[in-house]
């Protein structure tokens, strides 16, 4: 028998999110499965992976499992290549199964082989990390740095923003089949800022320069002006300024967006896209830990198309190591259909 089941509190429990999943619209946290078989097929692609497995089921026949899992800068980051787990490697990978019981489908939480190498990948984006990275630099470039976050629970039932009726009506009537992730359309603001990949930030003069991992999504700001980002629209224009050790980035001019206030993928979307309006705006406000490890955003964010108050929140994030790696975030739409239709069955 290759397929054990289990009843498990689990950390999935509170775990609506991996690295940009609604959880609980995909997988049934109460019904833990795990395989045993052989990898048929691997792709470490993004925004998710997806591996194959065949096993031998109780009839002696066999049958394909599939697995979905991480993007590549987080497998990475666990030390998982291409080279790691790889077509003909023997593997248990346990996990939720699919909500669609006659899918051979689950996410992998947990992957081990044949080696005894074993690969927690939820708590790679729950928990702190088990570094301690300090700064004593002093002033703006204190900022400076690369940046992590973690996912620290998730609201389960709905959205913890403020929505009015016209945004409750989108949201009832959300349908993953049409959602901008399955084209490869990049989180906005504030979604982007909760993923747990790197965020840079680089001093050049006046210009405070913010890279995220996650689709390589760049937003310059020129302290004291105007900053219209010319590279990519959806993300507005900008003002910033550095005021008694925080930095204050104030955006607007956002095209409206059928996910601009929230994806189905983050805690404040829960499952469905909020969308935004032209009247969106966003204040972030950043500072520094007195010992220079943390990262601490304040952030509200205002639309009255589709609020009916201002809505804020707080991201926190640890300072890594200055030679961590920035990998690449290519997103392959092919895959990321993939994962959408998963979702879109299982709405059914």
């Amino acid at each position: 028998m290759k397929i054990k089941y289990f009843v498990l509190a689990f950390l999935l429990a509170n775990a609506s999110a991996t690295a940009h999943h609604s959880f609980a619209t995909h997988y049934d946290a109460s019904n833990i499965v795990e395989i045993s078989g052989v990898l048929s097929d691997v792709k470490m692609r993004n925004p998710h992976s997806f591996f194959e497995v065949d096993i031998v089921n109780d009839a002696g026949e066999t049958e394909t499992w599939e697995v979905e899992a991480h993007a590549v800068p987080i497998l990475r980051r666990l030390g998982i290549t291409r080279d790691t787990l790889k077509v003909g490697d023997e593997v248990t990978i346990r996990g939720p199964r699919s909500r669609r019981p006659e899918k051979l489908l689950l996410f992998g939480a947990q992957i081990s082989t044949a080696s005894g190498v074993t690969f927690e990948m939820l708590d790679s984006i729950r928990q702190a990390p088990d570094y301690y990275v300090t700064d004593e630099r002093e002033g703006l470039d204190r900022l400076s740095g690369k940046w992590m976050t973690y996912i620290s629970g998730q609201r389960v039932t709905d959205s913890p923003m403020p929505l009015n009726a016209a945004a409750r009506t989108a949201r009832e009537n959300f349908d993953a089949r049409a959602n901008s992730s399955s084209q490869c359309v990049p989180m906005n603001l504030p979604s982007i800022l909760m993923l747990p990949y790197v965020f840079q930030i680089s001093i050049d003069g006046d210009t405070v320069n913010i890279l995220h991992e996650y689709s390589q999504v760049r937003r310059p700001v020129v302290l004291g002006s105007e900053s219209a980002n010319v590279t990519d629209p959806m993300f507005g224009s900008r003002t910033g300024r550095y005021d008694n050790g925080v930095l204050i980035i104030e955006s607007r001019d956002f095209p409206a967006m059928s996910a601009g206030l929230a994806s189905g993928w983050d805690p404040n979307g829960n499952g469905a896209d909020i969308p935004s309006s032209e009247t969106k705006s966003l204040i972030e406000r950043y500072e520094v830990s007195d010992d220079g490890a943390q990262l601490i955003l304040n952030y509200t964010v205002t639309d009255p198309e589709f609020l009916t108050e201002p809505f804020s929140d707080r991201v926190v994030w640890h300072r890594m190591p200055e030679d961590s790696p920035i990998y690449e975030f290519e997103c392959d739409a092919e895959i990321a259909k993939r994962s959408t239709e998963n979702a879109a069955i299982l709405q059914e």
